[in-house]
């Protein structure tokens, strides 16, 4: 039996009344806060692994923010490097913070223990490379609560080192609000809303009261958040750039597919067997979904033996979806291209992929 992860509750004094200047240059000083509350309106779940380099201007965004009636859960996910002790010595500053510590499982297992501590009437994940604007907490509050959503969310803004987020100040910006279905398709169209990531989102706690994070497998995000997005009651999209996501030379998108990671396929394959009789539009989206999946699973996997019935079957979407992909007016432009180069068959169609994908 697996040991489970060790638990610390911080019971550290409250901050002075002097303010506290955050260090990532968002440009807010750190609220002051009253003592956290039995059940906090927020859980904040941060999974954890080797990112001292990150750690500690991510913390300092979330402990900026203008809604202050939230508890942090650290899953400390067998960081090798400072992580843990960055967190720690943060937490010495702040009652909020609830730390487990437990072998390295993942990062879907390291969510799914969040889950399971957390206290809160609402969750929100962040990436403990990323970052939040100030009011981030508080805008999607706001837009759930007055929208009657089980889900709000809000924008993204991406950037590879700090200079690169200039101004975070947002606008005031009425939030949207979307069915189940129509958030989930423009999800799958990747623009004009919200996305499948786990982050930038804030959600009713009941949501998680059955569900968990897939254990071992790339894109747990894409495999979840769909099926999140269509049971929902309502989604509230507030349409400002609240969530920061960094991007590095690491991210799983930018990098060759072994088998585990050529299961997108499997994972975008199932969204259109979840989608199947709904909404046409929606269906739609999955396919155009699905037939990115497929130029990736051709455009990042050798043509080997390994590969082979991943490659046979992304071609096969190829060939079905092109067509539509080419007369939807819905679908990304490089999606056309692709449609387009693919009629002059396989080998014309990986080249192409190989050079401009």
């Amino acid at each position: 039996m697996e040991p489970n992860p060790k638990r610390i509750r911080r019971s550290a004094r409250q901050p002075g009344s002097r303010r506290r200047h955050c260090a990532n240059g968002l440009g807010r000083s750190r609220p002051e806060f009253k003592p956290v509350k039995i059940v906090p309106e927020v859980s904040v779940i941060i999974p954890v692994y080797n990112m001292e380099q990150f750690l500690e201007d991510c913390l300092n965004s979330v402990l900026a923010q203008t809604f202050t009636d939230f508890e942090i859960v650290i899953v400390n996910d067998g960081s090798t490097d400072r992580s843990a002790a960055i967190v720690e010595q943060i937490a010495t500053k702040d009652n909020r913070f609830v730390i487990f510590h437990q072998e390295n499982k993942g990062l879907s297992e390291a969510r799914n223990t969040g889950i399971k501590a957390a206290r809160g009437n609402w969750i929100t994940f962040v990436d403990s490379d990323d970052m939040l604007v100030p009011t981030f907490l508080q805008k999607l509050l706001d837009a759930a609560k007055q929208n009657n959503a089980s889900i709000a969310c809000s924008d993204k803004r991406l950037f590879w080192k700090e200079s690169d987020i200039g101004n975070s100040e947002t606008s005031t910006t009425k939030a949207i609000a979307l069915s189940s279905e129509k958030a989930l398709e423009r999800a799958l169209y990747q623009k004009n809303g919200p996305d499948y990531s786990a982050w930038s989102k804030l959600y009713d706690s009941q949501i998680w009261q059955s569900r968990k994070f897939t254990p071992g497998i790339y894109f747990e995000d894409m495999d979840c958040i769909p099926q999140v997005l269509l049971e929902a009651k309502k989604i509230a999209f507030v349409p400002e750039p609240l969530y920061l996501n960094r991007r590095h030379g690491t991210s799983i998108l930018a990098t060759a597919y072994n088998r585990q990671k050529a299961e997108l396929l499997n994972i975008a394959e199932r969204i259109c067997t979840l989608v199947k009789g709904k909404d046409a539009e929606l269906q739609r989206a999955a396919h155009s979904n699905l037939f990115s999946a497929s130029c990736s699973i051709l455009m990042r996997t050798p043509d080997t033996n390994e590969f082979k019935d991943f490659r046979e079957r992304a071609w096969k979407h190829i060939k079905e979806f092109r067509q539509e992909t080419l007369f939807n007016a819905n679908s990304r432009t490089r999606n056309k291209a692709a449609a387009l180069i693919s009629f002059g068959g396989k080998a014309l169609f990986g080249l192409a992929l190989r050079r401009f994908g």
